[in-house]
């Protein structure tokens, strides 16, 4: 079996396509999720959809001014419904693991692929290095261009335009070569970073396409879901209004605003199935050929 990135890079529809009682359940698990977040923290949400509305009203031209107000609104908003991060990752974890099942287990579709075991956890903990790895060298990228930058001569603020090239390109490089821990780890039932490193080694620019292509399937079914989300909250208010009921409780905006609130979970959470699937698929599927590319002493 050959690796054919554009092959791989439609995964994502193949799979909704052969499973859509597993979409179904992937969206009803991030309806839960929504409603849970808004049952909990509507009264957060009405903060800070007021303050951004007020924001964006405002005639203040100063930047300095302008992110500290965006500041002031995530932080209200994170202080109210910050636990939503730990239950984001989590529900990543199962549906990253779900996906990667229904790619290279295609025979364990109960549930829609959904479980709650170390195979989870496992992809928990490797998000999360992953994430942390990625997050720490983008810093890095960014802190050396531009404190060459802040020099003020202008040969090192040129340097500084070429080390920060670099450095994103070091960054491109390394999340390609980490994009298939994630299924080798649900396929091999370990943890698997250094395998990602060993497994996408000479396939940097096929892997690269591939991420691209699906890249931009997901911002078409984003942009058609806009049309589609639009269309709803014209119909139900949509969430923007939470702002006028800034002050009031969680249990009195729910009384009032639940239905553009359920309209909005209910688009949002299906179109969110549809496009992580649209994204995370294909590099189970860039696995599934890899693996049947690799000799069996090579086999890791």
């Amino acid at each position: 079996m050959s690796f054919s990135a554009t092959e791989a890079a439609f995964e994502g529809f193949r799979v909704v396509r052969r499973h859509p009682a597993a979409a179904l359940f992937w969206g009803l698990a991030y309806l839960v999720v929504f409603l849970v977040m808004f049952g909990l923290g509507a009264s957060h949400w009405a903060a800070f959809m007021s303050m951004a509305e007020s924001l964006q009203s405002s005639s203040s031209g100063d930047p300095q001014s302008q992110l500290a107000a965006i500041g002031e609104a995530y932080t209200t908003l994170l202080t109210g419904v910050g636990w939503i991060i730990p239950l984001g990752l989590v529900l990543g974890a199962v549906l990253s693991a779900a996906i990667a099942r229904s790619v290279l287990r295609p025979d364990q579709s109960r549930w829609g692929f959904l479980r709650l075991g170390m195979d989870e956890v496992r992809v928990l903990a490797v998000s999360v290095i992953v994430s942390v790895t990625l997050g720490l060298a983008s810093g890095l990228a960014m802190l050396i261009p531009t404190a060459l930058a802040a020099s003020g001569q202008a040969f090192l603020a040129l340097l500084g335009l070429v080390v920060g090239l670099a450095a994103i390109g070091g960054v491109i490089w390394l999340t390609v070569r980490l994009s298939l821990a994630v299924p080798i780890t649900v396929d091999k039932g370990k943890i698997a970073i250094l395998e990602s490193f060993k497994a996408t080694k000479g396939r940097f620019w096929p892997l690269l396409g591939m991420a691209i292509l699906a890249f931009v399937m997901s911002m078409v079914v984003s942009i058609l879901g806009g049309i589609i989300s639009a269309a709803v909250n014209l119909a139900g208010g949509g969430i923007e209004g939470l702002a006028r009921f800034n002050g009031l409780s969680s249990i009195e905006i729910l009384a009032q605003a639940w239905l553009p609130i359920l309209l909005w979970s209910v688009v949002n959470a299906f179109l969110s199935a549809l496009q992580v699937a649209v994204i995370y698929a294909p590099f189970s599927a860039a696995w599934l050929s890899i693996r049947g590319l690799v000799a069996p002493a090579e086999h890791f």
